[in-house]
């Protein structure tokens, strides 16, 4: 999934993209979607920061959790 936003009024924007797992991102670097995503980032931005989280959610609980990756595969 892809989600590319507005700049807020200092010019920060998340562009976020998601997804399943670590396996499913690797495989999906190359897809044309995730390139034109890229060039957007490339085209559209003075700058940015690569950031890599999980996101978990348990089944049972309300709520999400966003932690930052450190390694490993995650998801399924």
């Amino acid at each position: 999934m892809y989600w590319y936003g507005a700049p807020d009024s200092e010019g920060n924007n998340l562009a976020t993209c998601i997804w399943q797992s670590r396996r499913h991102a690797i495989a999906a670097n190359s897809r044309p979607n995730h390139i034109v995503a890229a060039r957007l980032a490339v085209a559209s931005f003075e700058s940015f920061t690569l950031e890599r989280h999980v996101i978990r959610k348990v089944q049972g609980e309300a709520g999400i959790t966003v932690e930052p990756y450190t390694s490993g595969d995650v998801g399924w």
